[in-house]
């Protein structure tokens, strides 16, 4: 074991040894988490759909959404909270103490990826981007897909109009379904 200070004879002082790790930043953490949990999941039949870490009531809260054609049940959220257990302990991609949650991704599921507004094409959705885009931050209306150049297309009920967003300037977006009630 190094001791934390040695002398350091040439120039008669003590010289304090510097260990740190390196801080991710939060979104560096959430993409070594998706990148660790994504593989274990669709090996079991699962698709990881969203990562999320937050601050709730003072505690740090790890939430992952899971989901598989048909839905997800309590039982597999339960599964899937033993299985990714491990796999979070092992690799330590989060500094200091978590909880980890474990849901399906709901009704307004979250939407990240270039895949998943093809999948959901044609489904009423909300985007809220980090710019203005066409002088708007928030668009609610029909995912349109997207474009040959990898924007998003929405038809914004509001306005009646047609967007083009580009995909680098989502902050989040989601499903938007009308349920009768």
């Amino acid at each position: 074991m190094i001791p934390p200070f040695v002398w350091d004879c040439s120039n008669a002082k003590w010289v304090g040894a510097h260990f740190f790790r390196l801080a991710m930043t939060r979104p560096e953490i959430l993409r070594s988490v998706e990148d660790l949990l994504r593989p274990v999941a669709e090996d079991l039949g699962y698709e990881l759909v969203d990562v999320q870490l937050q601050s709730d009531r003072g505690r740090r809260v790890l939430r992952l959404l899971f989901d598989r054609p048909g839905g997800i049940t309590l039982d597999e959220c339960t599964r899937l909270s033993r299985e990714m257990s491990p796999h979070l302990e092992v690799a330590d991609p989060i500094p200091g103490a978590y909880v980890m949650e474990v849901s399906s991704p709901g009704v307004q599921r979250p939407l990240r990826r270039a895949e998943d507004f093809e999948r959901f094409r044609d489904q009423q959705v909300v985007v809220g981007t980090r710019e203005t885009v066409e002088g708007r931050k928030t668009f609610r209306g029909v995912n349109r897909g997207m474009d040959d150049e990898g924007n998003l297309k929405v038809d914004d009920a509001e306005t009646g109009r047609s967007y083009t967003v580009p995909l680098d300037l989502v902050r989040a977006a989601h499903l938007d379904p009308k349920l009768p009630f």
